[in-house]
């Protein structure tokens, strides 16, 4: 290993990071043999963090890659994904996390589309995509990163200076034309709301900050801001321990979690199946929510069994990762109808706009949330049309040059201006704290043969909220069996947004301006829980 090989955008250690690299391992100069991640296969220090981080971009420095190419990281959350991002970082490839439980078809799509030049995976057993444009593979083997070939690019290739606002990563996410829509992020956009974020929890170096979301999900990426950008420990959470309610308790207690970030469903499932596991935690002192909502009776009842947990409720959109944090009051009152999402945090802005675009400042009239900042998304991957949607210029200032985010939030002020939300403009929708466009699970079930019209919907249930399918056949007489229609859905979808439930109807109902009346199958869903 070589660690005086000077790679783009390293700089002295007394400098302010800005650059994704710099920010996650600025604790190695102060605190090299401080406990940085731990994992059932492992523990590193930030000093193994960083040795692993520089060994894998020597590796990647050597195979023809070069800074602003896109590099797919098909794997598990665990230490050595983290290195690799780290590598990435240091060389200024763009990364592209993808889930290992991801469609084959799903996950070549975005190898495709983004033109990314290394796809890194652990099995080589796996299905090989048949690639139409130059690309090699890798393979992650415990701590040992392997990539066999080269790209065939001149050996004079000038190596670029990394810049804050060069591209850091892409997320994909659910999309409404039928294909996943990738989230642009640089590197000034995640390191704006990393400060916040840490400025906000406040963490001393002996926390621990529990992780469980999967490596492409943005919350992924929050967990590892906070807990290494506060110099803590990050505890990774085995994903398998969301099926076994007592298991997780006990790995939170044995590795003495002292701030869990999750999805609400999670604490759902917790809080019925081992309530009394749950108030015998020692070391939990923080949680925090995002991705969906957290039902009242359940906060009321985390309450009663950890009485001095702060509860945080993170709120955003990848499109800037999360824009608020607000602490529930404790106890929570009974009598709440609606938590309140807060004020921004100090890198961005919410403004609430009414259907004019002109701003709303009086409590409680309905309108949309536009997000302004500096931890915003540069656009969605070669989607022009999506991008100049969603990023149009400040209508509160139109001459500045101002981008700001229309997010489709709906919402409203409180007396104090604080803000609560109030639905959504269109049909985006979280399940499992994934975010999920019911259109693009419309468009697939619509491609079945037998199909001619489909519609997608969700329903909130106590444990879990509910995706329901409502399908209209070609022909009567030839009813599909459902596991089929399932299974037609996973081959492009990943199982959160493959239905739950499959009905199959004569007609849609529809309201009286004609269009589909979702309210009336939400029934049909209702009635069949007795909701």
């Amino acid at each position: 290993m070589n660690k005086a090989k000077k790679y783009p955008g390293t700089y002295p250690s007394n400098w302010q990071p800005v650059l994704l690299h710099q920010y996650l391992l600025q604790y190695t100069q102060t605190s090299p043999e401080a406990i940085a991640i731990i994992s059932t296969s492992c523990q590193w220090s930030y000093q193994e963090l960083s040795n692993h981080a520089y060994i894998y971009a020597d590796i990647l420095d050597n195979c023809g890659l070069t800074a602003g190419d896109r590099i797919v990281l098909e794997l598990e959350t665990c230490p050595q994904a983290i290195a690799l991002i780290i590598a990435c970082s240091l060389l200024g490839l763009v990364f592209i996390p993808v889930s290992p439980e991801s469609p084959f078809e799903r996950v070549e799509k975005i190898i495709v589309t983004t033109e990314a030049k290394l796809h890194i995976k652990t099995s080589t057993n796996q299905k090989s995509i048949d690639y139409n444009s130059q690309i090699i593979q890798g393979f992650l083997n415990h701590n040992t990163l392997t990539i066999k070939d080269k790209l065939s690019r001149a050996s004079n290739f000038p190596k670029s200076h990394i810049l804050e606002s060069d591209l850091a990563y892409i997320i994909f996410t659910s999309g409404t034309t039928g294909n996943p829509k990738g989230i642009m992020m640089t590197h000034r956009a995640i390191l704006t709301f990393f400060r916040a974020l840490v400025n906000y929890c406040q963490l001393t170096p002996a926390a621990r900050v529990g992780t469980i979301a999967p490596l492409q999900f943005d919350f992924s990426l929050l967990d590892m801001g906070l807990a290494l950008g506060s110099g803590a420990t990050l505890v990774q959470i085995p994903r398998k321990l969301i099926l076994i309610p007592p298991k997780l308790v006990r790995y939170l207690d044995k590795y003495q979690v002292s701030q869990l970030n999750c999805v609400p469903s999670i604490w759902k499932l917790l809080l019925h199946y081992v309530a009394k596991d749950i108030a015998r935690l020692k070391y939990l002192k923080t949680t925090l929510f995002a991705g969906e909502s957290f039902p009242i009776p359940n906060i009321i009842k985390l309450q009663s069994l950890q009485p001095q947990l702060k509860i945080i409720n993170c709120f955003g959109q990848s499109e800037s990762i999360a824009c608020s944090f607000t602490e529930v009051p404790n106890p929570l009152s009974p009598a709440t109808k609606n938590l309140s999402i807060g004020f921004a945090h100090p890198g961005a802005q919410m403004l609430l706009l009414d259907d004019k675009q002109q701003e709303i400042n009086q409590p409680n009239y309905i309108g949309e949330i536009y997000l302004k900042g500096a931890t915003l998304f540069s656009g969605y991957w070669r989607d022009s049309d999506a991008t100049n949607t969603a990023l149009i210029p400040n209508p509160l200032n139109p001459q500045s040059g101002e981008k700001v985010f229309r997010t489709g939030d709906l919402a409203y002020k409180g007396l104090n201006g604080e803000l609560y939300l109030a639905g959504r403009r269109d049909l985006q929708v979280k399940i499992r704290g994934n975010r999920v466009e019911l259109e693009e699970i419309e468009r697939r079930l619509v491609e079945h043969p037998l199909v001619t019209q489909a519609v997608a919907t969700t329903v909130n249930l106590k444990e879990s909220t509910l995706l329901a399918a409502f399908l209209v056949l070609s022909q009567k007489e030839l009813i599909p069996n459902t596991q089929e229609i399932r299974f037609f859905c996973a081959e492009t979808m990943p199982n959160y947004m493959i239905p739950d439930q499959i009905h199959f109807l004569d007609t849609l109902p529809a309201t009286t301006n004609g269009k589909v009346d979702r309210k009336a199958l939400k029934l049909i869903v209702e009635d069949t829980y007795q909701l």
